[in-house]
């Protein structure tokens, strides 16, 4: 019997050991490593629905308005996490007048603005040295007009605000940057596009904007009012002001039925033409196949066709759909080609039958987005996009699986959209109806990583003036300067009104510096 107790607790004691050895090793390895701490924490933790996501690094320290002493300079990056730079000061302003103080500020102080929202632009267009930063996150106010059916925004919106505020009134964002995580502000220094081949830039959808110049005066500007500071602030970059308000066309929050089909590259676009035809037809997009041997040959095509309306159908815009599966497969394949066929596989298989059938405009416009978070201290994730002529698309595929493998790239997605042609915008990236082929790549973060994008880069930019295709301005300068004019010859006519309504160059950024 005394033998038997002795047994049970040499158990115990062996138990007990393995159990605080486990959560030892379980802390140190995946806790206490902030780029594995999501193997534990994504299993419960969800934001709350007014939560401001972002993959930039977080801002550390914020100046009260009331503050002007300028004592906490503060060190502001992107999503690429390879722009840090340190600011005079961060302020978030919430109102007008706090803004037009902050410009008057910065004016007595012999300082620049520079101005972010979510931070997901990587050419620099987000900072600037020694600035005055303004952190639009909290101008944010929002109102529907059922009468016109418009929507009026303050730049610091994210379009997931938008679309709670929307769904209220069964409507929806026409255009949109995918994911909802990104501000209007941002948006519109960029004039993205979305997925609905109905509509195209989002110059499209804005009715008018408010400006707040460098003289700290509010402008209307429309197609109507100020045209030429309309077509050049959306997509200029913020180089104009920071935008007060925009006011939006909305759309029916329908319903959609959501389809997933494979088709190999060669056929994709043929495939995808046709669909855009179908008039019950609302967004399409594609994602190929990245591993070594199946590299670029495969689409799997999604799209969303109007159904009948279901009134049990109920918005969910978190975008938080299986986020912990998400991430361990997209960690997977960043780092291995077998990662990669294992991703693929997912996609093919698993994918769909964790994605609902049916669902609303709203809801369809809201990627899972937290897949994509890294605290990696020794590589990142960055981002380019080409906009390609149709007629152009089976050429540029064949050459960029050349360019890609003759720099060893680690490509790890590549999402395909249709892009109506953009008249309006001053710099327009679609300057016909294009395919944008969006590129998520792995790089190093030091200078070797640098030197080996900018080497891609240049030969891609090369490759794409061939061919009067674009490279997105949003993302990374690995370009340069004879590249940039040579394929945004309107950049010219940009700066010199940029100059003309800026004298002193108040509103700056770090591409602005270097390209200007």
């Amino acid at each position: 019997m005394k033998l038997l107790r002795l047994k049970n607790r040499k158990r115990k004691f062996i138990f007990l050991a393995v159990l605080i050895s486990s959560v030892l090793i379980v802390k140190i390895l995946v806790w206490d490593t902030e780029n594995n701490r999501w193997l534990i924490q994504d299993l419960y933790y969800r934001p709350s629905i007014d939560a401001k996501l972002t993959i930039a690094t977080p801002i550390t320290s914020i100046s009260s308005i009331n503050d002007r002493s300028l004592k906490t300079p503060t060190v502001i990056n992107d999503a690429s996490k390879l722009n840090q730079t340190q600011v005079a000061a961060v302020f978030q302003p919430t109102n007008i007048e706090e803004i037009k103080s902050l410009i008057k500020f910065a004016k007595t102080q012999g300082k620049k603005i520079s101005m972010s929202g979510a931070r997901h632009s990587m050419a620099g267009q987000i900072v600037s040295s020694d600035s005055i930063h303004l952190s639009m996150l909290k101008f944010d106010r929002i109102s529907y007009n059922q009468t016109d059916r418009t929507v009026t925004v303050q730049s610091g919106a994210t379009w997931k605000q938008i679309q709670n505020e929307l769904g209220k009134s069964d409507r929806a964002v026409r255009v949109m940057q995918d994911s909802n995580i990104f501000t209007v502000g941002g948006s519109i220094a960029v004039n993205a596009h979305g997925k609905d081949p109905r509509f195209g830039s989002l110059i499209e959808s804005v009715n008018f904007f408010k400006l707040i110049n460098p003289e700290g005066e509010e402008i209307k500007c429309s197609r109507a009012e100020n045209p030429e500071l309309f077509r050049a602030a959306i997509g200029g970059m913020g180089l104009f002001g920071a935008i007060a308000e925009v006011n939006l066309k909305t759309d029916i929050n329908s319903t959609y039925n959501y389809t997933v089909v494979h088709r190999p590259s060669s056929e994709m676009v043929v495939f995808m033409e046709s669909q855009v035809k179908r008039p019950e037809l609302e967004g399409i997009e594609a994602q190929m196949s990245v591993d070594q041997s199946n590299f670029l040959e495969e689409a799997q095509i999604y799209y969303f066709d109007r159904t009948a309306t279901n009134p049990n159908l109920k918005d969910d815009v978190m975008g938080e759909n299986s986020i912990w599966l998400r991430k361990l497969v997209y960690r997977t394949s960043r780092n291995t080609d077998w990662g990669k066929q294992f991703r693929w596989f997912m996609q093919k298989n698993v994918g769909p039958t964790l994605d609902p059938t049916q669902l609303t405009r709203n809801s369809s416009m809201a990627a899972p987005f937290r897949t994509l978070d890294l605290n990696d201290p020794s590589t990142t994730d960055i981002l380019q996009e080409y906009f390609v002529p149709i007629s152009q698309v089976d050429r540029f595929l064949a050459e960029y699986k050349k360019i890609i493998r003759s720099h060893d790239i680690q490509l790890i997605n590549v999402t395909v959209r249709k892009v109506n042609r953009d008249n309006e915008a001053l710099v327009s990236y679609a300057t016909e109806d294009m395919y944008a082929f969006v590129a998520y790549y792995k790089i190093a973060r030091d200078k070797s990583g640098d030197i080996q994008m900018s080497a891609f880069t240049q030969e891609m930019m090369d490759y794409l003036l061939s061919i009067d295709a674009k490279f997105y301005l949003a993302y990374r300068g690995y370009y340069t300067k004879d590249q940039l004019y040579a394929m945004y010859p309107k950049l010219q006519e940009l700066f010199a009104l940029k100059r003309q309504l800026d004298r002193d160059e108040i509103f700056s950024n770090k591409w602005y510096e270097e390209f200007r």
